[in-house]
């Protein structure tokens, strides 16, 4: 089964939120290569230290922080490798720190567990709690909840 863009999405928003919340207040980089690459693998089964990506994925993965940068989820400066000096906004880690009644720990913690020890399944699912959570301050803030 393939992955939907939105399961894609998810994924690569769970990675990125995870590095912001773990580095925040500093600012980092957030390269493609280093986000969504993995390992080039040569004819004879043995991998480079180089990480490769293709063309569309590298695409996607910048559309992916274009759309977090302008929907407020964070700040940083666009080149095409990825986003430098990146940092969550205010509204950015407001959210991660949300602590969900289903939960015990806050967004930013749960993902940066995640991450290391669950499924892309529960990652995709906890980004699209999380985005929900944004979208309702969102809506609060213009006045439509």
């Amino acid at each position: 089964m393939s992955t939907t863009n939105i399961e894609k999405f998810n994924e690569i928003v769970g990675i990125i939120f995870g590095k912001l919340y773990e580095s925040f207040p500093l600012k980092i980089d957030l390269l493609s290569i280093e986000v969504i690459g993995e390992p080039l693998q040569y004819s004879d089964g043995t991998y480079s230290d180089e990480l490769c990506t293709t063309v569309e994925d590298h695409r996607f993965f910048l559309d992916t922080v274009d759309w977090l940068i302008t929907n407020g989820y964070l700040a940083g400066t666009m080149s095409s490798e990825g986003c430098h000096r990146a940092v969550l906004t205010a509204e950015g880690l407001e959210v991660l720190k949300v602590i969900p009644d289903s939960l015990e720990t806050p967004l930013g913690d749960r993902i940066k567990e995640t991450l290391k020890t669950e499924s892309k399944e529960a990652l995709r699912s906890l980004i699209s709690q999380t985005l929900g959570i944004g979208l309702q301050f969102v809506s609060r803030s213009i006045g439509l909840g």
